[in-house]
């Protein structure tokens, strides 16, 4: 029996092209808005990332990125450093805001302007500024260490959303409610859990960062 073997190579040649799409899209950007650039020349959608990348968005700019096993929605007026090695680090927030999360594994190291978030299957958003920083953790469980302090935060048997501040002495405090600028809600953890192919995470329904 003789079989025609070209359709069985050009369905072959489709696998081949598809999986290569779905590795390409494991590093890069997945939404773009406004002014942002990617290692100081402006960025593209779909563009690919690498490590040590460095994102800044402007004014009015937003991107959200896949990179590994993670990812982040970076808001305006932000420089994020993407991490060297990915299975220690998460990268550097060197100012501005952000929203992450990451697929569950080791523990990871998020740099921020006055400390060092050690991160564990965790969904957070952080603020990273010159004269202070925040942090919210939207669920799971963080260490975070300053220069004054070294604290755990867990969400397993209290409220989603923990959020604290860190002065820049390092010093660790409760929220003032109206000085925290990275508001957010539970379903934009949701959306960057799917782009990881995650459940949702919250089993309480959803809630406002507060």
């Amino acid at each position: 029996m003789n079989y025609n073997k070209k359709p069985l190579k050009i369905l072959y040649l489709a696998f081949l092209m598809t999986l290569s799409q779905v590795i390409f899209a494991k590093n890069m950007v997945h939404e773009l808005k406004g002014s942002v650039l990617i290692n100081d020349q402006p960025a593209e959608i779909n563009q690919s990332l690498a490590a040590n990348y460095k994102i800044q968005t402007l004014h009015d700019g937003f991107i959200k990125v896949i990179f590994e096993e993670s990812a982040n929605s970076i808001k305006k007026n932000s420089v994020f450093v993407l991490p060297k090695n990915t299975d220690e680090s998460l990268g550097n927030l060197v100012k501005g805001s952000l929203i992450g999360a990451f697929k569950k594994g080791g523990e990871r190291k998020l740099k921020i302007s006055h400390g060092i978030l050690s991160v564990r299957g965790t969904g957070f958003a952080v603020e990273s500024g010159h004269d202070h920083s925040a942090v919210c953790l939207c669920y799971g469980e963080i260490d975070l260490d300053t220069d004054q302090e070294q604290i755990s935060l867990s969400t397993e048997n209290t409220k989603y959303h923990l959020v604290v501040h860190i002065d820049p002495a390092g010093d660790v405090y409760l929220l003032d409610l109206n000085s925290c600028k990275f508001d957010h809600w539970s379903v934009n953890n949701i959306e960057l859990e799917k782009l990881l192919n995650n459940s949702s995470p919250f089993k309480k329904g959803l809630t406002q960062f507060l």
